[in-house]
């Protein structure tokens, strides 16, 4: 009878055990960080946010932790998702309202924020975003996110992505952008940003894509000065500012470069001959200027070009002939059209 007794006991302690495990409390400042986030949403159309209920925040949806560490290191809400599994996916879309809080920064251990295409998400970046040391994820684009780019931004070292396009976004560039030496890609597109594009910016390293189209750049195209500082760039969007100066020759320097867009700026002099260094590029798009002279022959060494906008500048004399041979070339915007 007594081994019974003792026996129920045992089943008692496992159950409460369980139920104990079931219900960890993640760390304070993250569970801090993420309620008072919840309180500054108005609305979720997802109805995501409503099950954030507890204090496990690991399993709340959108939340990623650390298996060790049971620091918080993931949080993904985007507006567009995969509702389904990896059997049956099933794409929603959705809209929060409402604001980043401030108190996003307790969460010290987060890798990566994708709060992407929510629409109605609105108010500033916090101006201490720079203390998530361990960032290398920050996807803000497509929402009515304003006021400026925190200088802060500059200190996340560890960031490899950042898309902030399609937003409110005003004032200049943090003029230590250069210090993000992880980063890959750069996304401040369709934003209202003024000032000089810093030439810190040459610094970059790791960059693969810049992307700073449509918004209100001015002063010259900053561009490496030495061969081998931006060799793994394969973007370069300038297009629909306000930009001023000549296409630096350092432009051919950029031996990886498949897009190179300055469209709609103001610049001028001529299309440097070293564009021919740029052996793989397939879109060259620079219409829109005052750029003077002939286009060089050195284009002709270019021949996987399959766009070239070079029309309404003060471009003269006829185009090399080479361009009728090319076999990519699909969209042709030019002064004069000799191809046949």
């Amino acid at each position: 009878m007594a081994s019974h007794h003792y026996f129920i006991c045992f089943l008692v302690m496992v159950s409460l055990m369980i139920r104990i495990s079931e219900s960890k409390a993640c760390h304070p400042n993250d569970l801090k960080g993420l309620t008072d986030f919840k309180a500054a949403i108005h609305s979720d159309s997802s109805g995501r946010l409503k099950n954030w209920i507890g204090q496990d925040c690991c399993n709340w949806p959108g939340i990623s932790c650390n298996s060790e560490t049971g620091r918080v290191v993931e949080i993904n809400l985007p507006g567009y998702y995969d509702a389904g599994d990896e059997f049956a996916p099933f794409f929603v879309s959705n809209t929060m309202s409402g604001s980043i809080s401030p108190s996003i920064t307790l969460l010290t251990s987060l890798e990566s924020i994708d709060l992407s295409r929510l629409i109605g998400l609105t108010g500033q970046i916090p101006p201490s975003i720079g203390v998530l040391k361990n960032l290398k994820k920050l996807t803000l684009q497509n929402n009515q996110i304003s006021g400026a780019l925190p200088e802060s931004i500059s200190n996340l070292t560890n960031l490899e992505f950042l898309n902030l396009e399609n937003n409110l976004l005003t004032g200049s560039i943090p003029e230590n952008i250069g210090n993000l030496q992880a980063l890959q890609e750069l996304y401040l597109s369709n934003n209202s940003l003024t000032g000089k594009i810093p030439f810190s910016i040459t610094k970059l390293h790791s960059i693969s894509g810049i992307f700073l189209a449509q918004n209100q750049l001015v002063g010259e195209i900053p561009l490496p000065l030495n061969p081998g500082q931006w060799s793994s760039l394969q973007h370069l969007r300038l297009e629909n500012n306000r930009l001023t100066g000549i296409i630096p020759p350092s432009v051919g320097y950029l031996t990886s470069l498949l897009r190179f867009s300055v469209a709609n700026n103001q610049l001028t002099g001529p299309i440097p001959s070293t564009i021919g260094n740029l052996k793989y590029m397939q879109q060259l798009m620079v219409n829109n200027n005052q750029l003077s002279v002939v286009l060089p022959n050195s284009i002709c060494g270019v021949t996987q070009l399959d766009v070239l906008f070079i029309s309404h500048n003060k471009i003269v004399g006829p185009l090399p002939d080479c361009l009728s041979f090319f076999k990519y070339l699909r969209e042709v915007d030019v002064p004069f059209k000799r191809l046949n």
